[in-house]
């Protein structure tokens, strides 16, 4: 077991023990178990998979943050944090599409650089939205969801 916080600006998400971690890092995936050596790396938009002491499982969207490892303790700090159940296909393609018609309006580099982010990270969204009604199926994802507060992203 090891020790995960998750936190975003405004609250923490989560705090308590853990078996294991996946989360997705810019350059790939990154798991995490006991003992794992430090770590300090950037999270990009994905699915955040926990296993927790009791054995449940969970989980999560990030939309980008750092994750710090060491002396069996995780700390993401993230932009936000969703619970990847309750992203529907259609709030997901929705929000795609506002960020697609934003972006054929920006008026700079600046602007066009963040709404290309934003569309990467809704085109995500709306891919683990699709997934989820075919891969969800008695998974434990519902177990222990009472432990974590959720900051709903768009």
């Amino acid at each position: 077991m090891f020790h995960l916080s998750i936190a975003t600006a405004e609250q923490s998400i989560y705090e308590g023990d853990i078996e294991s971690l996946v989360a997705p890092a810019v350059d790939g995936e990154v798991g995490i178990l006991t003992g794992h050596h430090p770590l300090v790396t950037k999270l990009g938009p994905g699915k955040m998979h926990i296993i927790k002491s009791d054995k449940t499982d969970q989980d999560l969207f990030v939309t980008g943050g750092y994750l710090e490892v060491s002396n069996n303790n995780a700390i993401i700090l993230a932009d936000v944090v969703e619970d990847i159940d309750a992203i529907t296909a259609e709030q997901a393609r929705d929000a795609r599409t506002r960020a697609q018609e934003l972006l054929k309006n920006a008026k700079d580099d600046v602007e066009r650089d963040a709404l290309e982010k934003e569309l990467q990270i809704q085109m995500v969204r709306e891919r683990f939205a699709a997934m989820g009604k075919y891969s969800r199926k008695g998974s434990g994802t519902s177990g222990g969801q009472e432990d974590m507060k959720f900051e709903q992203g768009q």
